[in-house]
């Protein structure tokens, strides 16, 4: 499915700089902006949690393309396990080397924290990262079939 055939985003959550997007039937859209704060995270997850309940996949684009920085809080808060299905894969998109450097350290915590095996994949743009996130559908669906 092309962005152009999905649902347009719509926002459900805001946080400080940051939001949350998602586009049916199953794409979450963190933008995360300014310094992100773990109060901050925590509320975007739980409206990722509240609108993924039922879903057996999500597909996950993390925009840091407008975050500065993140508190050692919010690094703590992206390595909590989801909320909702665990099945899912992340495209992480955008940001200078700094925050894609702390993303990176959050992926790995999380991972050795959760012993989740998510898909994680960096990219330069937002329009990699779908491309690649739509890719990932066919191999969740039928994990989850």
């Amino acid at each position: 499915m092309s962005r152009n055939e999905s649902s347009k985003p719509v926002q459900i959550a805001q946080a400080g700089d940051s939001v949350l997007e998602v586009e049916e039937p199953d794409l979450v859209i963190y933008r995360l902006g300014g310094v992100v704060e773990g109060h901050q995270l925590r509320t975007l997850r739980v409206a990722e949690g509240q609108w993924n309940e039922g879903k057996r996949y999500l597909l996950v684009l993390v925009d840091i393309s407008r975050q500065m920085s993140s508190t050692m809080d919010a690094r703590k808060a992206s390595t909590e396990p989801a909320l909702g299905t665990h099945n899912r894969a992340i495209a992480i998109c955008g940001g200078n080397h700094y925050v894609q450097v702390l993303s990176d350290l959050a992926v790995r915590a999380m991972r050795s924290l959760t012993r989740t095996e998510v898909q994680v994949r960096f990219f330069p743009d937002e329009e990699i990262g779908r491309a690649w996130l739509h890719a990932q559908r066919a191999e969740l669906v039928s994990k989850t079939s």
